[in-house]
């Protein structure tokens, strides 16, 4: 037990004024959770949850020496949640020998989140054993995130009926990035149906990606209108690569001058030499043979970091302009 018996409050009643403490925190009523801690502080003062409340209050005020002092003694207590606590303020303040030495102790008390913590941890290290370990054991507690990542390894492995697996349950959470990877896999396989139904699933969840793999996925289908309607919305969102993948779908329907347009935006704001290379073939089949070459040539030195020649140099300069 973390808190002693001989109080004037009984388990019951030291548990229940603990819940309405946090329950008053969720509700971000930082005054009345103080309260009620340090009620339960007086009846019960070596309860180490206590400790812990006026700890994350002191945090939430942003009184961190506060915040630690009192993590701290809950954490003599060998209270779990705080050792968790203790672990992310030192995680931010990159001190990770501390953060992981608390975390593991958090673990041992299979605390939510620590496994996952300790797994992300070890991913970031390069420690990819160590990394599946706790997220196995994190996946055990039904952790969105460590299926995703044991998806996301899993497929990096090449082992894509384990990912599909992994991804599947993360998915089951309205994970957005497992859905995304999940749409990838199915996409590779032409399972094009399933792909387009995660896409559209991780859209509907209003993540930006959903709309660029969905656009991606109909230009291989060559269905350009629908591509063109998909990647609409991720340029709405300032996704990285939808002004390209969009120029790429009015190239494909013959709109050059909507083409032209967005692999210029593409390659002048995002320096995309992908959309430099294919403006010079729009210009091509545009009657502009002679500049068209000349960005083709110059997108192929530049990938290769090779000067470029003063015709070249020019041109570049004048789109830039």
């Amino acid at each position: 037990m973390w808190f002693t018996k001989k109080n004037t409050l009984s388990d019951e009643q030291a548990t229940a004024l603990n819940e309405q403490a946090w329950t008053a925190f969720r509700e971000q009523n930082l005054d009345v959770a103080l309260e009620h801690f340090q009620t339960l502080a007086k009846a019960c003062p070596a309860d180490p949850r206590w400790m812990n409340g006026v700890g994350a209050v002191s945090l939430a005020r942003e009184d961190r020496a506060g915040a630690r002092r009192h993590f701290q003694m809950a954490a003599e207590h060998d209270y779990p949640g705080s050792h968790y606590n203790l672990g992310i303020m030192a995680y931010q303040e990159d001190d990770l020998d501390a953060a992981h030495r608390h975390f593991l102790r958090a673990a041992e008390h299979d605390y939510p989140g620590s496994h996952y913590n300790l797994g992300t941890m070890a991913f970031q290290e390069g420690d990819h054993d160590a990394a599946r370990h706790y997220f196995q054991q994190a996946a055990k507690y039904d952790c969105p995130r460590s299926h995703f990542y044991l998806g996301s390894m899993a497929y990096q492995d090449g082992d894509h009926d384990a990912a599909v697996e992994h991804l599947d349950n993360a998915v089951r959470h309205d994970h957005a990035e497992a859905l995304n990877l999940l749409g990838d896999i199915h996409l590779h396989a032409e399972r094009y149906s399933q792909a387009e139904q995660a896409y559209r699933r991780a859209t509907e969840l209003g993540n930006v990606d959903g709309y660029n793999n969905l656009g991606l996925l109909y230009l291989q289908l060559e269905d350009y209108q629908q591509a063109k309607q998909a990647l609409l919305q991720a340029l709405q969102s300032d996704h990285v690569y939808a002004q390209h993948n969009l120029a790429v779908a009015y190239h494909r329907l013959g709109e050059l001058e909507a083409a032209e347009r967005w692999y210029l935006i593409s390659f002048s704001q995002h320096g995309n030499l992908q959309s430099l290379e294919n403006l010079g073939h729009v210009y091509g089949h545009s009657g502009r043979e002679v500049e068209g070459q000349a960005l083709v040539a110059a997108s192929d030195k530049l990938y290769e970091d090779q000067p470029l020649n003063e015709y070249e140099q020019a041109l570049i300069d004048r789109l830039l302009a």
